[in-house]
Formats: structure tokens, sequence, C-alpha cells
């Protein structure tokens, strides 16, 4: 493979890990939303949901990481921040999830996905 094939593909794969994050993030806007209206707790399911959307930025980090040791760059140098930002959102929510309960807990994480949300159009405008 040559290497603009291999930069193309890495960009491709940035790309659609990008918007599979968008469609993560969608989910958990909704499913806390759904929590919270309910009082209840999201339950395994929704830590599973949580984990996996995390998961996914990360990998998406990872991806952009390859294509800057390869020569690649942002177009604004903000994206680096906003990328690290993303992947401790969701951590730190959780992080203080030990005292809250039923509408709590679900308030919070609704705040952390709608912040994740809004750093996620972020990346997108700044990458």
């Amino acid at each position: 493979m040559s290497r603009s094939t291999e930069g193309a593909t890495t960009d491709l794969i940035h790309r659609l890990l990008a918007y599979a994050a968008v469609a993560a993030v969608a989910g958990g806007v909704i499913w806390s939303a759904v929590l919270v209206r309910s009082g209840r707790t999201g339950g395994p399911r929704f830590e599973q949901f949580q984990a996996a959307a995390t998961s996914l930025v990360i990998v998406g980090a990872a991806s952009g990481l390859f294509m800057l040791a390869s020569g690649s760059r942002p177009a604004d140098g903000l994206h680096l921040l906003y990328a690290v930002i993303a992947i401790a959102l969701i951590p730190l929510a959780r992080s203080f999830l030990g005292r809250a309960r039923g509408r709590g807990a679900g308030a919070l994480l609704l705040v952390a996905f709608l912040v994740l949300g809004a750093v996620v159009y972020r990346l997108f405008t700044t990458g």
C-alpha cells in the first residue's frame, strides 16, 4: 500500500469513528434523558454503553495520533485539546456518581453527554 493510500485509509477510519462517536453521543443523550424523566438508574447496560462510547472516542483519538505521527496535522491545534477532553468527560462524570442516585445520576450523565456532544462538534470544526 502506498503512503498516500495509507493516509487516505487512516483518514477514512478516523472520520468513520468520528461519525460513530456522534451516534454514541446522541444515544447517550437520549438514554440519559429517559433516565432523568423516569427517575431510574441506568444499570449495567447503561454502564456498558458508557464504556463503549468512551472506548469509541479513545480509538478515534488513537487513529488521530497515528495520523499525527504520519505527518498529518489538524486544521487547528485545539483539536488535540478537545480530543483529550472528549476522552475524559464520561469517566470524570462517573467519578461523581458515588453520591448521586436516580434522577441526580441521570442528570449528571445527561450533562456529561451534552457537553461531550459540544466537544465532538468542536472536534469536527477544528479537524
